[in-house]
């Protein structure tokens, strides 16, 4: 009986020395969700080595940012977690300016895509997808003809998470032409807004023709129409205008100030527009407070405040006070073969977000390298113990003689 102790003491630190290389190796747990939403001072670059699940394979929860990475043939569509470094995949195609297109709500919990340019013409819908359980609801879209080939856009997501504001090629003029389907160089689209509580889209043709909107947090509703905002309500009904700059459109879904009192403008892109320099400022009917001067950046992101804005420069994000100008980068994107082509942040959680170092991405799927460890550990566990056990062989045999 005491012959055996050695033996099963023997066994016993092996098996220690087992689970301790497997937990060496093992990814840990994904850390504990803090209340609080956070912005990753960097975005991991496209993976090689780890494939990422999709968000129906592995939900992890609200996210802070939808973005796409893009090659020379493919795109990708990512989220980005609120509460931890964690990547999920949303789509995976051909490259195409459209393929991806999407919208994230401003409380980072669901995300609408528009359904493959591939979809049968004017039956082209949309995909809900709620980044908490990974669900997908298809949406329908309202119908819509284009003779040019030109499809839906999204534009503005409420901040109460109920319309989605969205345009639609208007029909062909009387002629048929192409050329009447055109102006500034852009498709003419109609307003359409969504209701997702219902599924019912409502479409504005006097609404026309549309480039872009956005919500305030009262539920305001900005849509561009040539060089003026229209306030817009949501059973569409113009209640005021505001002048746009010469050369500048409203700053996509991110343009109403926290309290409402600005609008933000960007550099137009359609033909023959003039040039403007990065983010202005108009100011809102009604509102008195000073209206800021122009901040030189790409594009706006988010705000932090009422006087703090977030803008994308040079593969950058930078946090920038509209009062005094200090600057602090809040996010570098990452530069390598796939670089970030598109970018929404929630802009109902950046508000109150902290900047949060980045770790180890979550990918949801376990990592090439672990598996290869692991593989080798076990062969060399495997190894030895056949080495001990023909050791032991022998020395029986020994002692028998």
């Amino acid at each position: 009986m005491s012959g055996d102790r050695p033996v099963l003491r023997r066994r016993a630190w092996w098996c220690v020395v087992l689970l301790g290389c497997l937990a060496a190796v093992v990814p840990s747990p994904a850390s504990a969700r803090s209340h609080r939403p956070s912005l990753p001072d960097r975005f991991a670059p496209l993976s090689t080595w780890t494939r990422t699940a999709t968000v129906r394979q592995r939900p992890a929860g609200r996210a802070i940012a939808l973005l796409r990475y893009c090659s020379d043939d493919t795109s990708q569509a990512t989220v980005v977690g609120a509460d931890r470094d964690s990547y999920r995949r949303l789509t995976l195609s051909r490259f195409d300016e459209e393929a991806s297109t999407g919208l994230i709500a401003p409380d980072g919990t669901r995300v609408l895509l528009l359904d493959s340019v591939n979809a049968p013409g004017d039956r082209r819908g949309a995909r809900l997808v709620d980044l908490r359980t990974g669900a997908v609801r298809h949406v329908r879209l309202t119908r819509w003809h284009s003779n040019v080939g030109a499809g839906p856009q999204l534009l503005a997501w409420s901040y109460d998470g109920r319309y989605v504001a969205y345009a639609v090629p208007a029909p062909p003029p009387a002629d048929g032409t192409a050329a009447g389907s055109y102006e500034d160089g852009r498709p003419i689209r109609d307003l359409v807004l969504l209701d997702l509580r219902t599924g019912v889209s409502t479409r504005y043709p006097k609404i026309r023709p549309v480039r872009a909107a956005a919500f305030a947090p009262d539920g305001r509703l900005a849509a561009q129409v040539r060089q003026q905002a229209l306030l817009v309500t949501t059973h569409g009904v113009v209640r005021g205008r505001i002048a746009l700059p010469a050369g500048q459109e409203l700053a996509g879904p991110a343009a109403w100030s926290p309290d409402g009192a600005l609008l933000a403008t960007t550099a137009a892109t359609g033909a023959g527009s003039t040039s403007a320099v990065g983010v202005g400022f108009v100011r809102a009917p009604g509102a008195h407070r000073p209206v800021p001067e122009p901040v030189a950046a790409g594009s706006l992101l988010g705000w932090r405040g009422a006087d703090r804005v977030l803008v994308a420069r040079d593969l950058r994000i930078d946090e920038v006070s509209l009062t005094d100008r200090r600057i602090r980068t809040a996010n570098r994107w990452p530069v390598h073969d796939a670089p970030i082509c598109d970018l929404h942040l929630a802009i109902g959680l950046v508000r109150q977000a902290t900047i949060r170092s980045a770790t180890e991405p979550d990918r949801g799927a376990t990592p090439l390298w672990p598996l290869a460890a692991a593989g080798a550990v076990a062969l060399a566990l495997a190894v030895l113990a056949t080495v001990l056990l023909l050791r032991r062989r022998r020395r029986l045999l020994r002692s028998r003689r």
